[in-house]
């Protein structure tokens, strides 16, 4: 009995050794398991935000295109040409219009337009806009004249095609 005590301390000490061994194993096997899944997750969470990244380029993109889309879609409509017709005016519009040096239309007469701008004209060119309001002017002996106006009233560029027509002749 006493040669097996030794075995038995030896089988002991041996498998105290293997004890030892499979501890500090399965520690090294832990902590590069441990590693390897905190890398895993650091990959993860990187690729979550790389995914939401992309995500949000995606929308971006997605707008602008329907953006463009929508802008390219858009039937440009032709600009309006209106083509006007030369009126008849009274003998003091004529005598104004050839003063101001704008030539007489083909037809005969001058289209609105261009009496708007030689009126206009004239109002910029004597300077008879009101310095507070730009918008506004007082007609002048001329203009009083030419259109039957009340003197000492303001006017407006706005009011010029309704002034015109005072001086439109209507055919019969």
């Amino acid at each position: 009995m006493s040669t097996q005590q030794p075995e038995s301390q030896v089988n002991t000490s041996s498998e105290q050794s293997n004890e030892v061994s499979n501890v500090s194993g399965t520690s090294s096997i832990t902590s590069t398991v441990t590693e390897t899944l905190s890398e895993l997750l650091a990959t993860v969470e990187q690729q979550q935000l790389s995914m939401r990244d992309l995500h949000r380029q995606l929308k971006k993109l997605e707008k602008e295109v329907i953006r463009e889309h929508k802008r390219l879609s858009k039937v440009n409509k032709p600009k309006r040409k209106i083509v006007q017709k030369p009126v008849i005016v009274s003998k003091s519009m004529k005598k104004f219009m050839n003063k101001m040096k704008e030539p007489e239309h083909a037809d005969g007469g001058w289209t609105r337009q261009v009496m708007m701008r030689a009126v206009a004209a004239y109002v910029k060119t004597k300077d008879l806009q009101i310095a507070d309001n730009r918008k506004n002017w007082k007609p002048d002996s001329t203009l009083t004249k030419l259109f039957q106006l009340e003197s000492g009233q303001l006017y407006s560029f706005m009011n010029i095609n309704g002034l015109i027509s005072r001086v439109v002749e209507k055919k019969n």
